[in-house]
């Protein structure tokens, strides 16, 4: 597969499958699909081209040493402050990473990690339900006011591709014992329990439908949640719009407060929500002459305006 004998470059087959990481002896740090989300070789373009070790084993690169300072980081130049910045980032998604030392690495056949793949599990997969509430959903997540970033995190998140403690026990990353929320609900941490219904964090969306003026509830599955919530405040397609932004960007800033260890009550995520709202609104209305206060008291009544266009 790894060169190029098995067509693994796109489509489904390529999303259902990955290498469980054992002893990590047969695994090529940079070119093989063994963390979450991109490659290395992908996520980390510039250091995979500075690095003299490209073609170091998982086990190699952590013999040589993978913290600050360890000798698997070889660059052919000195690096520059912003790649310092992303070389920092690529240990701290090193760092929960656990060497099986008696397991060995293997494919696996991610709709059924113990029984391998079977045409039952690709039939039902291609026609689940799920699937295609994520095909119908897919266009929404690129939304002209929202940058490129949001959007990314989207697109991953419906399609499970987060580094949720679940998925990284399914990739052998962390222990088994290891999964539970990070929220300490007493909970598996999947991509569904993170951003909707654990009863730490799901208190954010009954606060932003607060907000709005409407109500509703969280359904059990993130596409479902996307698509209701784009047309929960019905009315035009400037309103629907709007309530795609507004989506996408509880998302983001609810993603800052899981993975980047932002310290912030519900109540705070909120007005954070609020005002960057505002800003994205603003920087794409200029005319716009409400002030602040009419926003944040009644943003749907401001739609109404004619002084805010999205579509």
């Amino acid at each position: 597969m790894r060169e190029g004998g098995v067509d693994v470059g796109g489509g489904w087959f390529k999303d259902c499958i990955f290498k469980q990481v054992g002893n990590m002896r047969d695994i090529l740090f940079w070119i093989d699909p063994w963390v979450e989300g991109d490659l290395l070789s992908v996520r980390f373009r510039h250091l995979y081209d500075l690095s003299v070790s490209k073609n170091c084993t998982v086990e190699e690169m952590f013999e040589l040493g993978v913290e600050e300072g360890g000798l698997a980081w070889n660059w052919r130049r000195r690096l520059w402050d912003w790649e310092e910045e992303m070389a920092r980032e690529c240990r701290l998604l090193l760092s929960n990473v656990v060497l099986q030392v008696s397991t060995n690495d293997r494919w696996c056949w991610r709709l059924d990690i113990n029984g391998g793949y079977s045409v039952r599990s690709v039939y039902h997969m291609l026609n689940s339900d799920d699937s295609q509430v994520v095909d119908v959903v897919s266009d929404f997540i690129w939304h002209r006011h929202v940058t490129v970033k949001v959007s990314i995190l989207a697109w991953r998140l419906l399609r499970n591709r987060l580094p949720t403690k679940s998925n990284l026990v399914a990739r052998g990353i962390l222990l088994q014992e290891a999964q539970m929320c990070v929220a300490c609900c007493g909970e598996v941490e999947t991509a569904h329990r993170l951003f909707v219904s654990c009863t730490v964090f799901c208190e954010l969306w009954h606060l932003v439908r607060e907000w709005i003026g409407v109500s509703g509830v969280d359904p059990f599955d993130i596409a479902t949640h996307f698509h209701q919530f784009t047309y929960l405040a019905g009315g035009s397609i400037n309103i629907r719009s709007f309530m795609q932004l507004l989506w996408l960007m509880c998302v983001w800033i609810r993603n800052n407060r899981l993975f980047k260890n932002e310290v912030k009550s519900m109540y705070q995520l909120l007005e954070k929500v609020k005002i960057h709202a505002y800003w994205w609104m603003k920087a794409a209305n200029a005319m716009y002459v409400l002030g602040v206060h009419s926003w944040l008291t009644c943003p749907i009544a401001c739609l109404g305006t004619g002084y805010f266009e999205l579509c």
